[in-house]
């Protein structure tokens, strides 16, 4: 069909040309996102085309604020300013750091059509629109950190706090998440006959929700486990109010429920003290050696590395250091009484905690927008936490005991990891 050349050059007339062109600026679109999802090397690409980018022409059926133009060209220059470079980046076998971290910067402040930033969208259409638009942007993102968020989590030679090199990512899987599920959710409640029609928007909660139990497991320590357990809250109540309407949303309710009661029971364990050998790392009685589970037997035992002496959040997007702040809010929410960390039974004696359980206060941001979604009051507190005193030993949840959180279970370069449901 020769899609790819510019049409200009042989006798076609105009109306054709434009039509061409949209189909195959549509087609590079739809391949960049298969291409992210699926992980594999894209079949089309814009360094191999003169195809020109289509006229965007207003259409005044429904207002000028309606047009439809607006969101296929937004489309068409998400292609061209982040689909593109960030597959060009993730095929790289070397990815520098500081390339995820322009990239990232780069994809937040992407424009975004004022049409299509309308708290409340006037249509079902531009609300779809909005929802696919916001669900693309955090799928990006996803992709884009997935690598170093499972370093970060995987490898104990660092103690993982909020200095740790690679934190930002984490922190960027954590909003990505959160806010996926959030959009879903919103969906859902303004279109529920229509949402659950369309099943990539449930594939794609899913995943986040994974992500989401992967960090509030590896990492119960962190500030950002209460607004974690919320947000799993709030997944596991959209999965259920869609169970009746949507087939694929029943059909992911089983794991979805092991994988949120396990991290939930890892959080209570970490909570009273307890031992829990999915974490990154824990501490022996002698406090200036560190012991690792999960890396063979007998269990390897290297030196504690250093947190690194400048912040890894100077040059990063606003966002992510404001998602800091909103999560430590969160968990006062979540835990109205500050409770002094405790990484084992062993420990409740330590004048002070192992520097992996530090995560520092957080750092200034510029702006006082939210970045996380709303919190409801119905998953304010999942856990049902009303004092910091220790109770019971948490609740047994052997049904889910399949679900493999452990150190050797998350690999950068493995295909078999809960990661590759992105």
């Amino acid at each position: 069909m020769s899609l790819d050349r510019n049409g200009t050059k042989a006798k076609v007339i105009p109306e054709e040309v434009e039509r061409r062109r949209s189909l195959y600026w549509e087609l590079l679109y739809l391949d960049a996102r298969l291409s992210l999802s699926l992980g594999r090397p894209p079949s089309l690409s814009s360094k191999y085309m003169d195809c020109k980018r289509p006229i965007y022409v207003t259409h005044y059926d429904n207002g000028p604020l309606e047009s439809p133009h607006y969101y296929q060209e937004w489309k068409h220059s998400c292609y061209v300013d982040c689909l593109a470079p960030v597959l060009d980046a993730i095929s790289q076998p070397g990815l520098e750091y500081t390339t995820v971290i322009e990239l990232d910067k780069k994809i937040r402040d992407f424009h975004i059509p004022s049409p299509l930033q309308a708290r409340r969208p006037p249509s079902r259409t531009m609300m779809m629109q909005k929802a696919s638009l916001t669900i693309a942007l955090e799928t990006v993102l996803l992709q884009l950190h997935r690598s170093y968020f499972i370093r970060a989590l995987s490898h104990p030679e660092e103690p993982f706090n909020r200095r740790h090199r690679h934190a930002p990512s984490v922190v960027a899987i954590f909003l990505s998440a959160s806010r996926m599920i959030s959009t879903v959710q919103e969906l859902y409640l303004s279109e529920s006959r229509l949402t659950t029609r369309i099943l990539g928007y449930w594939s794609n909660a899913f995943s986040a929700a994974i992500a989401l139990c992967l960090l509030a497991s590896r990492a119960p320590f962190t500030c950002m486990t209460p607004a974690i357990l919320q947000e799993l809250e709030r997944a596991r109540r959209l999965f259920h109010s869609a169970a009746d309407s949507c087939p694929r949303a029943k059909q992911m309710i089983p794991m979805l429920e092991a994988m949120i009661a396990k991290a939930n029971d890892i959080f209570r364990r970490w909570y009273y003290g307890q031992e829990v050998p999915t974490m990154v790392f824990r501490h022996t009685d002698d406090f200036a050696d560190w012991d690792f589970t999960g890396l063979g037997t007998p269990p390897y035992v290297p030196q504690p590395g250093s947190p690194t002496t400048s912040d890894p959040f100077l040059f990063t997007h606003s966002d992510l250091r404001r998602c800091i702040t909103e999560a430590h809010d969160r968990a006062k929410v979540m835990l109205p009484m500050r409770k002094p960390c405790q990484c084992s039974a062993q420990a409740q004696q330590a004048a002070a905690c192992p520097p992996s359980h530090s995560w520092a206060p957080p750092p200034p941001v510029e702006t006082s927008i939210p970045v996380l979604p709303a919190l409801q009051p119905e998953i304010a507190n999942p856990l049902g936490f009303t004092t910091a005193s220790p109770a019971s030993a948490a609740q047994n949840i052997g049904h889910s005991d399949n679900i493999n959180f452990e150190l050797g279970a998350l690999h950068p370069n493995s295909e078999q990891t809960w990661m590759a449901w992105f």
